[in-house]
């Protein structure tokens, strides 16, 4: 039977760690086979060789990467190596360095090497699917709390933001109610497509004018809401004459058809009216409001703290 060593070189030998010794001087003293597979080198041409003797300039810059500072300190090192395969390309390796004393008492290097690259393109391909999954969520976030056609808050968004505004312990906000006139006849006579493109060249105009904290919905076919934090009712109804303003100026064309006036109504509300603040609260009392617009004729602004002030 084999003594010890032998043995243990044996089952060295069939690892599927490439693993490498060196003497003090960094000299080759044996490889196993794993090693000659990797670097496609056979164990008697390495023997008593350097690598720069054997390898391209490369290999050797990364093969000879803290041997002697292994050797004179006899501190461990660990460090990444890229080896070429030349069946299955670019490996990327853990290299683990150490130094053992032979029986002579001399020093030697033993090395051994870990393929991790499947583990490392694993490792990618999960960081590629996880960035994916991410921009799928966000996107599925954005189309939940969006209208498909004008990209307004939707109904639910509105509410579930607006939480926040009257969260405070005595809250602050205006609220817009706004219903374009007339805009069935539109869909009626030049069809729902142009209706859609109206509502488009509405949602344009009206972001105009509105900051970038307002909450704008399209909370109906061409009825929206604007919750406008912290603003008193003046400046408020001020917001709703410029929007109203700015759309009368602003007809649009529609595939070909001749150019279509449109306007708008709208219903104003204040947190000063509601005895307890909430969003439901202000749209009520908007809507009532601008109903009032619209029975008077269409074309202004109504609001909740004073009689209907019709804006033509």
């Amino acid at each position: 039977m084999s003594n010890i060593e032998d043995i243990a070189t044996d089952l060295i030998d069939v690892l599927p760690n490439p693993v490498l010794v060196k003497d003090d001087e960094t000299r080759y003293l044996w490889v196993n086979r794993a090693f000659e597979r990797l670097f496609e080198v056979r164990r008697d041409e390495l023997v008593g060789r350097l690598d720069s003797e054997v390898f391209p300039d490369r290999q050797v810059a990364q093969c000879n990467g803290g041997d002697l500072r292994v050797l004179a300190t006899g501190e461990i090192d660990e460090a990444d190596e890229v080896v070429v395969d030349p069946t299955r390309g670019d490996r990327q390796m853990i290299t683990r360095k150490t130094r053992l004393s032979s029986s002579a008492g001399n020093h030697v290097l033993l090395g051994v090497m870990h393929d991790i690259t499947d583990v490392t393109e694993a490792n990618h391909r999960l960081l590629e699917t996880s960035a994916k999954l991410e921009e799928q969520s966000a996107l599925l976030r954005v189309m939940a709390n969006t209208d498909g056609l004008t990209g307004c808050l939707n109904r639910r968004a509105l509410f579930e933001s607006a939480a926040s505004v009257f969260a405070a312990d005595d809250p602050v906000a205006s609220l817009l109610v706004l219903d374009l006139d007339h805009f069935k006849t539109i869909n009626d006579t030049l069809g729902h497509d142009a209706g859609d493109r109206v509502l488009e060249h509405f949602v344009q105009i009206a972001r105009g004018v509105l900051r970038s904290r307002d909450l704008f919905a399209r909370t109906g076919g061409e009825e929206f809401a604007i919750l406008l934090p912290d603003t008193e009712p003046d400046a408020a109804v001020a917001i709703a004459n410029r929007i109203c303003e700015t759309v009368r100026q602003a007809p649009t064309t529609v595939d070909g058809h001749p150019p279509i006036d449109l306007t708008v109504s709208i219903g104003v509300a204040h947190t000063i009216n509601c005895d307890e603040p909430s969003i439901d609260g202000l749209i009520k009392l908007a809507d009532r409001a601008m109903y009032e617009i619209k029975h008077n004729g269409r074309d202004g602004v109504g609001s909740s703290l004073a009689p209907a002030a019709i804006s033509r």
